[in-house]
């Protein structure tokens, strides 16, 4: 069954779908396939590239790609969801609030939450630094503290209160807590902590960070005996320190589950043909990845331009600046859109599939573009005759007297036609004055007044109309 995307899904939602998809198969495929081997130290690196190929994968656009191959798309489709573009969807009409909003604060609360629990126990941790003192046994150094709590370790520190444990136990707690020291496995758990923090939501995350923490004790465990430990010391060690450890953020000696740890010490190593199952899972799990990020971008825009552009696309782009402040507006022109920033800085992105979704992907889901303006009707054809301007009337010449000539002696003749005045000189050369007052003050200016026109001609009696017929008085 496919699932569509509701209308203005915002582009972190989007975002957080696809990794929660990713988290999920990485942790099924971990759980089914991967966790009964005691190859633990690979489980560790398929754990950790799990959290962090889900969250890199969905901004990885792979949509050209498939675009090209058909059968490819054709078989990731069959196996992936749909949802509607959210440039294109259709919008509601019956309010102008975007009720994402309202999951978005849910969202963000809940990380704020997080992130305070984590702060109270980096406070605590830092607490217990303070009150232990440093020192060794063995050559392995410690902070000894006063504290009644199970020995753990934090970044390159280890914590261990020797009163709570015999002697002869000390060299087992020691060495698995320096284990995790000198492998760094308080980064594996720092990533587990935030990557809960942000997915606080998912029932899975915090499934999956239970199973990391405890695939880090299976390796700690099968290291620490390979170093020469006495495993029924070690393990009679670890069920003495049943005390529940409250920080999160260690690696702790007395870490739950001890019944699955002692199962997995005793277990027969995993047969070297069994990491076969790496090499098949990881590669695959990353293919599907990349095809469900390509096709939810692909449908985005294909799907979208067969939905009917929406009446109220005011509302949705109201809506669309309102989730981003930053914005001033939108604008789409010849394949391209335009993103003016309030910054007076402006964006310009593609209007294909990929500059779209590099646009969604920053700024969450675009309004409806505008319809395109119907053509203007064309003007119905005038008749040949009104089309043809009337005919400028002929230039004239202008008599130059006397006295006109005596003042400009480079004179030959002066025309006048509608355009202005046209000085043609003896040199050959034409001067042209515009036909106002400032070109005849021009001319005035240089040649003087301008000569008088001609006297009208005077017609004939040949060619004047017969006159009318007298009136007869009755």
């Amino acid at each position: 069954m496919k699932t569509k995307n509701p209308n203005n899904m915002p582009a972190l939602f989007l975002y957080l779908l696809q990794v929660n998809a990713g988290l999920v198969l990485f942790y099924l495929a971990y759980k089914l396939v991967l966790r009964q081997t005691t190859f633990h130290a690979w489980n560790r690196l398929f754990l950790v590239a799990g959290i962090l190929l889900s969250a890199a994968l969905p901004l990885v656009d792979v949509s050209p790609l498939l675009a090209q191959n058909e059968k490819v798309y054709q078989t990731f489709s069959a196996i992936t969801f749909e949802w509607a573009s959210p440039a294109m969807a259709p919008t509601s009409t019956a309010s102008a609030f975007d009720f994402w909003l309202i999951p978005v604060g849910i969202f963000w609360l809940g990380v704020v939450v997080m992130a305070i629990r984590l702060m109270v126990q980096g406070i605590s941790l830092y607490s217990i630094h303070r009150r232990s003192r440093p020192t060794s046994y063995q050559g392995v150094a410690f902070r000894e503290m006063e504290a009644d709590l199970p020995p753990f370790s934090f970044g390159r520190t280890i914590y261990f209160n020797p009163t709570n444990h015999p002697e002869q136990a000390w060299r087992g707690i020691l060495q698995h807590e320096f284990t995790h020291v000198q492998q760094a496995h308080t980064l594996d758990i720092l990533l587990a902590e935030l990557t809960t923090a942000f997915l606080w939501f998912n029932p899975v995350v915090w499934l999956w960070r239970t199973a990391l923490k405890q695939n880090l004790e299976f390796l700690t465990d099968q290291q620490t005996l390979q170093a020469g430990i006495d495993r029924k010391q070690y393990q009679f060690s670890l069920l003495q320190t049943t005390t529940t450890f409250p920080l999160t953020l260690a690696s702790a000696f007395s870490y739950p589950s001890l019944k699955q740890r002692i199962m997995m010490m005793n277990q027969h190593p995993s047969a070297k043909v069994q990491r076969m199952r790496f090499l098949a899972t990881l590669p695959l799990l990353v293919i599907f990845l990349l095809g469900f990020q390509g096709i939810a971008k692909s449908h985005s825009q294909w799907k979208g331009l067969l939905q009917e552009t929406t009446r109220d696309g005011q509302k949705d782009y109201e809506a669309f600046l309102k989730r981003n402040p930053n914005v001033k507006g939108l604008r789409w022109s010849d394949g391209t859109i335009f993103v003016e920033l309030k910054s007076n800085q402006t964006e310009i992105y593609p209007n294909t599939p990929t500059g779209v979704a590099q646009l969604e992907k920053k700024y969450g889901t675009l309004p409806t573009p505008p319809s395109p303006p119907p053509p203007p009707a064309e003007p119905p054809a005038a008749p040949a005759a009104a089309l043809a301007p009337p005919p400028p009337p002929p230039p004239m010449n202008v008599p130059l007297t006397k006295e006109f000539i005596k003042r400009n002696p480079t004179v030959k003749g002066i025309s006048a036609a509608s355009d202005g005045l046209h000085v043609i000189l003896k040199s050959g050369e034409v001067e042209t004055f515009d036909n106002t007052a400032a070109g005849r003050a021009a001319f005035e200016k240089k040649f003087g007044t301008l000569p008088p026109p001609p006297p009208p001609v005077m017609k004939s009696k040949k060619d004047l109309p017969p006159p009318p017929p007298p009136v007869r008085k009755n």
